[in-house]
């Protein structure tokens, strides 16, 4: 008759140790998957929103879509886009969405991307306010398109009244204003939370830990 030897309390915590101990060894390498795999991700969402927004000034006789006003509708840039992705409205399976962002609030997000609006926000000497008008940049008259950037990871803010919902964090950002650098630049990415995405006027994407002083001149 077969008689079966039950284990003793120090082999099962050997066990328990061992079992622990691999655990340990394979979360870093586990989460270091995941974030790149969420950065490769942000990095092609960012390219295909650039992509997208290219083909509708390439429709419309080289003017992007619409920085602001009207925030709910097309020609403003995210519904554009998702225009452009055969979506009504906003998704929480889109392109506008950072998976990091996503994960970083807690919540199913419709966007997380914010567009630059430098020179156009209504300040001394700015040619439009992206906040009271139809706001289009002529991108053929963008300068070193590769060097300028044109959308960006973005932060919610605590703004009441006519902010966006919890889902959707700021969409536009100032690269003058150092408050908007400070509180509306998403730095999600990087082993410390020092480093944003952005793609450019030529579409490219790329990682960021600091403003470009070439982001801070005016937008045509």
């Amino acid at each position: 008759m077969l008689r079966l030897r039950a284990f003793t309390l120090i082999e099962l915590l050997v066990v328990i140790a061992i079992i622990a101990l691999l655990i340990g060894i394979l979360l870093p390498t586990l989460s270091a998957a995941r974030k790149t795999g969420e950065q490769a991700l942000c990095m092609s969402n960012l390219r295909q929103i650039g992509t997208a927004c290219t083909m509708y000034a390439d429709a419309n006789d080289g003017w992007s879509p619409a920085l602001g006003v009207p925030w709910g509708r097309a020609p403003f840039w995210a519904l554009v886009v998702q225009e452009y992705a055969d979506s009504d409205g906003y998704s929480e399976r889109s392109s506008l969405i950072c998976p990091t962002a996503d994960r970083f609030n807690g919540r199913g997000m419709t966007r997380t991307y914010a567009v630059n609006v430098t020179g156009l926000a209504g300040e001394p000497g700015d040619r439009a306010n992206y906040d009271s008008g139809f706001v289009h940049v002529p991108i053929w008259q963008v300068q070193r398109p590769s060097e300028v950037a044109w959308y960006v990871d973005s932060f919610a803010a605590d703004i009441t009244g006519g902010g966006p919902p919890p889902t959707r964090t700021l969409s536009t950002i100032d690269f003058r204003s150092q408050e908007h650098i400070g509180t509306r630049l998403g730095t999600y990415h990087g082993s410390d939370m020092n480093a944003f995405n952005a793609a450019r006027f030529d579409t490219s994407a790329q990682s960021h830990k600091d403003v470009s002083e070439r982001w801070t001149r005016p937008l045509p």
